[in-house]
C-alpha cells in the first residue's frame, strides 16, 4: 500500500485547492459568463470524462472535452438570458482527501446587477490532480433556497454503520 498523505501535505493540498477553485476559477466563470459568449476556457477547469448529477435526472456522463463545454454552455447561455453578473458565495467547506484531490462543497446565488437572485445551487465539486493540473472531475448539484450547506447537507458520522 502506498504511503498515506501527511497532515502537512492535506493542508497544502486544500489550500493549492481552494486557492485554485476561488481565487482562479470562480473569477474566471464570472466573467466568462457575464462578458463572453466564449465557453472554450471550461477544458482548463473541468475534466472530461466529468461525471454530472443533478435534480434533473439520473446521473450523467460527458465524455469528451466537446460534451463537457456543450453540458456547461446550457447553463452558460441561460444564466447570461437572465441578466447574471455576478455569484455570491453563501457558504462554503473543503476537504483534502490526499495530496491529489479532494472536493469543494458551495452554495450559489447567481444574480443579477441590481443583486436579485436568478437562482441559489448547492454544488459538490470533487477536484482530481491530473498530469495536466487540477480539475473538476465530478459535481452534484440541488437548487436550495437555503443558505448554509449544513440546510442541505448535514454531516453524518458514524449513524447506521
Amino acid at each position: 500500500m502506498a504511503p498515506s498523505s501527511t497532515r502537512l501535505e492535506l493542508d497544502e493540498t486544500y489550500s493549492e485547492i481552494t486557492n485554485w477553485f476561488f481565487g482562479c476559477y470562480l473569477p474566471r466563470w464570472v466573467t466568462a459568463v457575464e462578458t463572453s459568449d466564449d465557453a472554450s476556457f471550461i477544458g482548463e477547469y473541468w475534466a472530461a470524462p466529468l461525471w454530472v448529477a443533478d435534480d434533473s435526472g439520473p446521473v450523467a456522463l460527458a465524455s469528451t472535452a466537446k460534451e463537457v463545454t456543450a453540458w456547461f454552455k446550457v447553463t452558460f447561455d441561460r444564466l447570461k438570458a437572465a441578466g447574471y453578473t455576478h455569484t455570491v458565495v453563501l457558504d462554503r467547506r473543503a476537504v483534502a482527501f490526499n495530496k491529489h484531490g479532494g472536493a469543494i462543497d458551495v452554495i450559489w446565488s447567481r444574480r443579477r446587477a441590481d443583486e436579485s437572485e436568478i437562482e441559489r445551487l448547492a454544488v459538490h465539486f470533487v477536484i482530481a490532480r491530473r498530469s495536466d493540473g487540477l480539475r473538476i472531475v465530478a459535481i452534484e448539484a440541488t437548487l436550495t433556497d437555503s443558505g448554509t450547506l449544513d440546510e442541505v447537507w448535514p454531516v453524518h458520522r458514524g449513524e447506521g454503520l
